[in-house]
């Protein structure tokens, strides 16, 4: 079971939503499933010509902001004035906009930014091969992770919608009718992630991952639905992700990172604490604005966990710049015998890497970060920043990649340090021909890659790393499906991306809770 948190201001517009056709006409019986009365009948809203009245559900759930003076809608985008009178922490003067209270300045990026929002929104999704829950069952779920987050208890109201088989909306009005002050749920999501591995154990439910920091960063359904609009591929944080991993795997510094996002046209900027030093950056797609015509930036974090300025300032300064790093993509005898001695000197050190995983030689976990470096490289030397089947293999290694709850290894062995020389030196061969010898040397690095990805599986599996696990053996098997017919791109773009593409669903869906036949029936 996946409970997913989103905060805003806006409650009116949320149910219109929750009780409307949705994008794609997808929602169907709407309802009103659970409520923090114990009455969910109560909040069902009536319907007139087919379409939901939702006048008297709406000032039910937003009374209390009202009475409490919160807005009902988004507070005005503040003024560089007021923004630096914020950032130099003063108190606001008399007279000042009441919604200024809402701003905050952020300290470790620089920036005064919107607080969160009072308005509670929590959508909890099934895995796919789940069964279909009676509302019964769904208003138990949502009773016990409302209780699990302590707004119940807090004495706000809340309601659960349902408007479709395999998932449910909880909100809230984040308001105490016992004290009439704003409640502040603290630690509410990694309530609900253990709550949500509860329910799994009771009722025999898809197993989803623990809370250790290695989850992949999902789209959001907005971001799904503008790829869709668009007849994109993939949506722009995918993409983006995509590339900025490629490029943080084939660099050895930050100057050299930043050059080579801004040569893939992603307009990288920096953001720097008041000492100017850089402390995270930011990347968009050309051609992604937002409704007022501004650039969709993505920060690293947001990409990736382990795509952030600290966590690659802590990879690029565990391993020395190889020594002949002049990219060489021309198409002469030295220049093909260069390439070729590149690839199978990697292939060595991959199978070094599998032997150093199967005996335990050194820390496990830095060679299985590494091996993600290799990966990403290959790809982009073969592929250029398409999104073919090495891409999609090194996507599909990611959540592998990381360490439980580090993120990054805190160190690399021997082994590993090669493999992140490796992937160094493939980055600046430029493009992979594919042809001929060449063409031999990169099946015969791919299927070692599939051999290294099958031994970190092994050791994944024994470690009880069980969604690691299972993202490795994926890896390892497409590998060689890869390397007996081995097609890709031919260079490294720095244009920038092809809109279109064949339409499809972008993003992936997280995996989600599971139930079985035997659950047991609701107590009372």
């Amino acid at each position: 079971m996946i409970a997913k948190v989103v905060r805003g201001f806006k409650p009116a517009g949320l149910l219109k939503y929750l009780f409307g056709p949705g994008k794609f006409e997808e929602h169907q019986n709407q309802r009103v499933v659970a409520s923090w009365d114990g009455a969910p009948w109560l909040h069902q809203p009536p319907q007139q010509d087919g379409q939901f009245d939702l006048r008297q559900l709406i000032h039910t759930i937003r009374q209390p902001s009202m009475d409490a003076g919160l807005p009902q809608s988004d507070p005005p985008a503040i003024t560089p004035e007021w923004a630096e009178h914020i950032r130099s922490g003063a108190p606001l003067p008399p007279g000042a906009p009441s919604w200024l209270q809402h701003y905050a300045y952020d300290k470790r990026t620089d920036s005064v930014q919107l607080r969160q929002g009072w308005v509670w929104h929590c959508p909890v999704r099934l895995h796919p091969s789940d069964p279909t829950l009676s509302d019964a069952q769904w208003e138990h779920i949502a009773e016990r992770l409302m209780r699990a987050s302590g707004i119940h208890q807090a004495g706000c109201r809340w309601i659960a919608v349902r408007h479709a088989d395999d998932h449910i909306h909880l909100v809230a009005t984040l308001v105490s009718e016992n004290t009439g002050k704003r409640h502040h749920p603290h630690g509410d999501w990694v309530k609900l992630r253990k709550e949500c591995e509860t329910l799994e154990q009771e009722f025999g439910l898809y197993s989803t991952a623990k809370m250790d920091r290695t989850a992949k960063r999902t789209p959001t359904r907005q971001e799904i639905g503008k790829a869709e609009r668009s007849e994109r591929a993939e949506t722009a944080r995918e993409e983006l992700a995509r590339v900025v991993a490629q490029a943080a795997a084939s660099a050895s510094e930050g100057t050299e990172f930043l050059r080579l996002l801004k040569g893939e046209g992603l307009a990288p900027l920096t953001v720097s604490d008041r000492s100017g030093t850089v402390v995270g950056y930011t990347v968009s797609l050309p051609g992604d604005f937002t409704a007022a015509g501004r650039p969709v930036r993505f920060s690293g974090g947001s990409l990736a966990r382990d795509l952030t300025w600290p966590k690659l300032a802590q990879r690029w300064s565990t391993v020395d710049e190889p020594a002949d790093t002049a990219a060489d993509s021309g198409d002469d005898v030295a220049a093909r015998q260069r390439r070729r001695d590149v690839l199978r000197e990697a292939q060595v050190v991959v199978q070094r890497a599998a032997e150093a995983v199967r005996g335990g030689a050194e820390s496990q976990d830095g060679v299985v970060h590494a091996a993600a470096e290799v990966l990403w490289s290959v790809s982009r030397a073969r592929e250029g920043r398409d999104a073919g089947p090495l891409a999609a293999s090194a996507a599909g290694y990611d959540r592998a990649a990381r360490t439980p709850h580090r993120v990054v290894p805190a160190g690399l062995g021997p082994v590993a340090r090669e493999l992140r020389v490796a992937s160094r030196r493939i980055a600046v061969l430029g493009a992979l021909s594919g042809r001929g010898k060449e063409k031999a040397a990169l099946v015969s690095l791919v299927l070692a890659l599939a051999g290294l990805v099958a031994e970190i599986a092994a050791w994944q599996q024994q470690k009880g790393r069980v969604h690691q696990a299972r993202a490795s053996r994926s890896v390892a098997q497409a590998l060689p499906r890869y390397a007996s017919r081995p097609e890709g791109a031919a260079r490294p773009s720095a244009h920038p991306p092809r809109a279109g593409g064949g339409r499809r669903r972008a993003g992936v869906s997280a995996p989600a809770l599971v139930v079985d036949q035997g659950r047991p029936r609701r107590p009372g």
